[in-house]
C-alpha cells in the first residue's frame, strides 16, 4: 500500500488547523474508523494499464496485431516497431511489459532481439509471434529462453490465441513480482522480530513498529498507541503525522478504542460512508487499525479508498505479533528484575533461614550465599561451607531432598521438610523460589519453622488412632491400657497409669499402671476416700495439678514424682500423670490430657455398654436354652403317653363292629384330636428353637429357597410366583426354608377356604415373592386375614380357624426377629408380609 505523498491521514487526524497534542484530551479524530465495508467502486481499475510493445517489419501485420491485442484485452496499451533495432531504442526510452516479435525480419531475428532484450532489459515476456514456423526455429526459441512460442495465420482465431498468450504472460509476470515482493517482505519481518525481541524498552518497540510498517509495509502514513489503563495514549508517528493530528483515546472510543478494548482489527474501505469515521479531513479514504495484543494498537491511513488489501492486513496482523511478543519479553524480564531486586532486599533482612544456591546449565549447584538467620538456625554459612557439606549436615537420611528440577517450570514450590538443626531435627515449610537466567538460575530457599505445628498435628493424629484403639477394646482393662500408653507414646508425658473405680470396695483400684510410672513410684495400692489429691480429683470431677509435691501435703507417697497431674474419667475414675520435674506440666499439657481424658470416658461407657450388652446376651441365650430343653422335655413327656392313647385307639377300631357308624365317628374324632395335639408338640418345640439368634448368614438364593419350601409343602393347586435368580440375601438357609414353608402352608390353607366352613371354593390361591430394596415380601390373592387382626396375626395361639395351633405365623416371626428383620403385616387384596433389614 502506498498514499501519495502530502496526502493528510483521515484516520489520524481531521485536517483542523488547531488540532491539540497527543498529551491533550481535548476531542480528536485519529482513530476514528470501523470494521471494513464493501466499496461501490471497483478500484482496481486505477492501476496503470499493460505496456505491449509488437515488432514486425510488415507495419501493417504489426498494426494488426496491436489492434487485436487492445480490442481483446482490457486494460491494454501498444505500441508498434518495425525493426529489432527500432524495438530497442523504444525498449531504452519508454519501458514495456511484453514484448511480441516477428521472427524472420531484416538485419536481425526475433531471437536476436531476444538476446538484446535479455542483456539490456531484464526478464521481460517475450512472444515469438512468426509466419515462417519451423521446429527447428521452435526448438532454438525455446533453447534461448522465449517466454512463448506461437505462428501466425488463422485469420481471428490466432490474434484471439496470441491475446491469450500475452494475457498468460503478463499475469505470470505480475503474480511472479507479487511473489517476490511477499519474500522480501517476509524476510524484512523476520529480520525486524529478531531485531525487535533485544529491545529494551517497550517504547522502542513501539518506534520499531512504526519503522517497519513505514520501510517494509509501505504505510506512508501510520502511528503506533499504547494502552495505559482505561486510556490508549499515542507512541510513535511516522514522518507523515505531526503530533497536532493526534489524541489520546478512551477504551471502546472511536476505532482506536474499540481496537485497544476489543483486541481485533479493524478495515474500513471508505471513510466518507462511514459514520463512526466522521471526522475526517476529505482527501483520506480508507484506514486499518490492527491490536498489539493488549499492549496497544497499529494504525494507518491512505489518501485512496480500499487501499489495504487481506495481504496488508496479514503483515500488519504479523508485525503486529512480532511486537506483542516482545513487549511482554520486556515486561516479564521487569517482573524478574523486580522480583529479583526484592528478593535481594528480604535476604538480609529476613529473619527467616535463607539460602541463595546458583544453578549452573548442566544442573551443578553452588551455595552462593545465605543470611544470618541461616547460620544461626543451621550452623553453617556459605562463607565456611559448600552446597553438599551444607545439604549433607542439615538433611537426615530419610529427609525430603529438593533439586535443581525446581526450575523446570518456574513456579515456586512450597513443601514440608524435616532438617538437622542446632538444637535437633525440626520441621521445617521449605519455599523453593526460582529465578530464571540465560543458563542455569538461582533459587532462593526460604525455611520457616513449622516444628510446634508438625508436632499438635502428629499428636492429633496419635490420639485419633488411639481412640480408634480404644473402640476396639472389648472391656474396661483393654481401654485403660491403650490409654495409659498414649498419655506416654502420643502425648509425650514421662509416666501414666489408669486407675478405675470399683463398686464393691469403693476405691480406685490401678487398672494400667505403665512400667516408667511403677520404675518412679513402685507399685501402688487402691486409692479411697481420704487419700489424697487422687481420690479428691475423682470425687470433686476436677482436674488436678500438683507444680511440686514436696511442698504439698500427700496422704501417699509418691517415690520419685515431682508434679503431678491428674484428670477425672467421670464416673469411671481417674487418669494419673507424673514427672520427675517440678512444674512439669504447663496449660498445653492440661488441655491434651483432658482431650485424652474424654476420649477415655467415652471408650469407657462403650466397653461397659459392650459388656452389659454381651451379659445381657448370654442371658437370653440361657433363657432360650432353658425353653428349648423345658420343649424338649414337654414333647418327650406329651409324645409318650399321645403315643399310647394312638395305639389303643387303633386296636379299639379293630374291636368295633364297621356296621357301627356312631362308634367310628367318635373314634375318628379322638384321632383327630390325637394328630392335633402332635401338631401342637411339634409346633412348642420348633418355636423354642427358632428364637436363637442366627450369628452367621450367608448369601441365599431368594427364589431357589422358596421354590424348595414350595416342594415341600401341599400346595393344593396353588401358584408360586418368584423373582429372578440373581437376586440375595443374608439369612440362615434351613431357617428361611421354615419361614418359608410357614408362610406358604397359611397362604394355602386359608387363602382357599370361605370362611372355615371347609368347603373349597377356588382351584387355589397365587403366592408370589418379591424382592425389595432392602429385604423381601411374601404375598397371595386370598381373602386375607378373616376375622383376625393383621397386627395381632403373628402372636402366638391366633388363628382365624378351629383347628389352626396359631403357632406357624409365630415361628415365622422367631425367624424373622432371630435374623434381626423388621417385619410389616398388611391385608390388602389378600395377605401380604414384608421382611426388612434393621440397618
Amino acid at each position: 500500500m502506498n498514499s501519495s505523498p502530502g496526502d493528510r491521514d483521515p484516520g489520524i487526524g481531521d485536517g483542523s488547523s488547531d488540532r491539540v497534542g497527543p498529551d491533550d484530551d481535548q476531542p480528536g479524530s485519529w482513530g476514528r474508523v470501523t470494521e471494513r465495508t464493501d466499496a461501490s467502486v471497483d478500484w482496481s481499475t486505477a492501476a496503470a494499464s499493460d505496456r505491449v510493445l509488437v515488432v514486425d517489419d510488415e507495419p501493417g501485420a504489426a498494426d494488426l496485431a496491436a489492434t487485436y491485442l487492445e480490442r481483446l484485452l482490457d486494460g491494454i496499451e501498444t505500441t508498434t516497431a518495425s525493426s529489432p533495432e527500432a524495438a530497442m531504442e523504444r525498449l531504452r526510452d519508454h519501458p514495456v511489459d511484453c514484448v511480441v516479435s516477428d521472427h524472420d525480419m531484416p538485419g536481425a531475428t526475433g531471437l536476436d532481439l531476444l538476446a538484446d532484450v535479455r542483456s539490456e532489459i531484464g526478464d521481460l515476456p517475450f512472444i515469438l509471434f512468426t509466419g515462417k514456423g519451423s521446429e527447428e526455429i521452435a526448438s532454438e526459441a525455446i533453447s534461448a529462453g522465449v517466454t512463448d512460442y506461437l505462428q501466425k495465420g488463422g485469420g481471428a482465431d490466432g490474434y484471439e490465441m496470441l491475446a491469450n498468450r500475452v494475457s498468460n504472460a503478463l499475469s505470470r509476470q505480475r503474480a511472479e513480482a507479487d511473489l517476490r515482493a511477499i519474500n522480501c517482505k517476509v524476510t524484512a519481518i523476520h529480520e525486524f522480530a529478531t531485531e525487535v525481541s533485544t529491545a529494551e524498552s517497550v517504547d522502542a518497540v513501539f518506534e520499531r513498529v512504526v519503522d517497519v510498517a513505514e520501510q517494509v509495509l509501505e504505510f506512508d502514513r501510520c502511528i503506533t498507541a499504547r494502552r495505559d489503563g482505561e486510556y490508549v495514549h499515542p507512541a510513535a508517528l511516522s514522518e507523515g503525522v505531526t503530533a497536532d493530528e493526534v489524541r489520546r483515546f478512551e477504551l471502546g472510543e472511536g476505532i482506536a478504542g474499540r481496537t485497544a478494548a476489543e483486541e481485533r482489527t479493524f478495515v474500513i474501505d471508505e471513510l466518507d460512508r462511514s459514520s463512526d469515521a466522521d471526522p475526517v479531513a476529505d482527501d483520506i479514504g480508507s484506514a486499518i487499525s490492527v491490536p498489539i495484543g493488549g499492549h496497544g494498537i497499529l494504525q494507518a491511513v491512505s489518501s485512496f479508498p480500499a487501499s489495504f488489501d487481506e495481504t496488508d492486513v496479514e503483515f500488519a496482523e504479523l508485525v503486529a505479533t512480532h511486537a506483542c511478543e516482545a513487549i511482554e519479553q520486556i515486561e516479564t524480564e521487569n517482573v524478574l528484575r523486580a522480583e529479583r531486586d526484592r528478593l535481594a532486599a528480604l535476604f538480609d533482612n529476613m529473619p527467616l533461614p535463607i539460602a541463595r544456591i546458583v544453578v549452573d546449565g548442566d544442573d551443578t549447584q553452588h551455595l552462593d550465599e545465605t543470611n544470618d538467620a541461616f547460620e544461626a538456625t543451621f550452623g553453617y554459612s556459605a562463607a565456611d561451607s559448600g552446597y553438599e557439606e551444607t545439604r549433607e549436615a542439615i538433611t537426615p537420611e530419610d529427609a525430603e531432598r529438593v533439586g535443581p528440577n525446581v526450575l523446570e517450570d518456574d513456579d515456586p514450590v512450597r513443601v514440608e521438610v524435616r532438617r538437622r538443626t542446632v538444637d535437633g531435627v525440626r520441621d521445617f515449610l521449605l519455599n523453593g523460589i526460582p529465578v530464571s537466567r540465560s543458563e542455569g538460575g538461582i533459587v532462593y530457599s526460604v525455611y520457616a519453622d513449622i516444628n510446634d505445628q508438625k508436632r499438635v498435628e502428629r499428636t492429633l493424629r496419635g490420639l485419633h488412632e488411639a481412640t480408634r484403639e480404644m473402640f476396639r477394646g472389648e472391656d474396661r482393662e483393654t481401654v485403660a491400657t491403650v490409654a495409659a500408653r498414649a498419655a506416654i507414646d502420643t502425648l509425650g508425658f514421662p509416666n501414666s497409669g489408669i486407675r478405675l473405680y470399683d463398686p464393691e470396695s469403693g476405691t480406685l483400684k490401678p487398672t494400667a499402671i505403665t512400667e516408667e510410672a511403677t520404675d518412679a513410684i513402685g507399685e501402688r495400692p487402691p486409692i479411697g476416700p481420704g487419700d489424697g489429691t487422687i481420690w479428691e480429683t475423682f470425687d470433686q470431677g476436677e482436674t488436678t495439678v500438683v507444680d511440686d509435691i514436696d511442698e504439698s501435703i500427700t496422704e501417699i507417697e509418691y517415690g520419685d514424682l515431682r508434679s503431678l497431674l491428674v484428670v477425672p474419667l467421670g464416673d469411671h475414675g481417674v487418669m494419673p500423670l507424673g514427672s520427675r520435674e517440678r512444674g512439669f506440666f504447663d496449660e498445653h499439657d492440661v488441655q491434651l490430657a483432658r482431650v485424652l481424658a474424654a476420649n477415655v470416658a467415652v471408650a469407657l461407657d462403650r466397653a461397659e455398654r459392650t459388656e452389659q450388652l454381651r451379659e445381657r446376651d448370654a442371658a437370653l441365650q440361657r433363657e432360650l436354652d432353658r425353653h428349648e430343653k423345658f420343649a424338649a422335655v414337654i414333647s418327650h413327656d406329651l409324645r409318650s403317653p399321645l403315643t399310647v392313647a394312638s395305639g389303643r385307639v387303633k386296636l379299639l377300631r379293630d374291636l368295633i363292629d364297621e356296621a357301627d357308624d356312631d362308634a367310628l365317628a367318635e373314634i375318628e374324632q379322638i384321632e383327630a384330636a390325637h394328630d392335633r395335639m402332635a401338631e401342637l408338640i411339634d409346633d412348642v418345640l420348633t418355636l423354642a428353637r427358632q428364637g436363637r439368634t442366627v450369628d452367621t448368614a450367608e448369601p441365599v438364593d431368594l427364589a431357589a429357597a422358596a421354590r424348595e419350601a414350595w416342594g415341600t409343602v401341599n400346595t393344593d393347586g396353588s401358584v408360586l410366583e418368584t423373582p429372578g435368580s440373581d437376586v440375595t440375601i443374608e439369612a440362615d438357609p434351613e431357617r428361611l426354608r421354615t419361614l418359608f414353608e410357614n408362610l406358604f402352608r397359611n397362604s394355602v390353607e386359608h387363602g382357599s377356604r370361605d370362611g372355615g366352613s371347609g368347603v373349597s371354593e377356588a382351584a387355589g390361591v397365587t403366592v408370589t415373592v418379591e424382592a425389595l430394596s432392602d429385604g423381601f415380601s411374601v404375598s397371595d390373592d386370598g381373602p386375607g386375614f378373616d376375622r383376625v387382626d393383621p397386627s395381632e396375626v403373628m402372636q402366638r395361639g391366633v388363628t382365624s380357624t378351629e383347628s389352626g395351633s396359631g403357632f406357624g405365623l409365630a415361628i415365622v416371626r422367631e425367624i424373622a426377629e432371630a435374623h434381626g428383620w423388621r417385619t410389616t403385616v398388611a391385608d390388602d387384596d389378600g395377605a401380604r408380609f414384608e421382611f426388612r433389614s434393621e440397618e
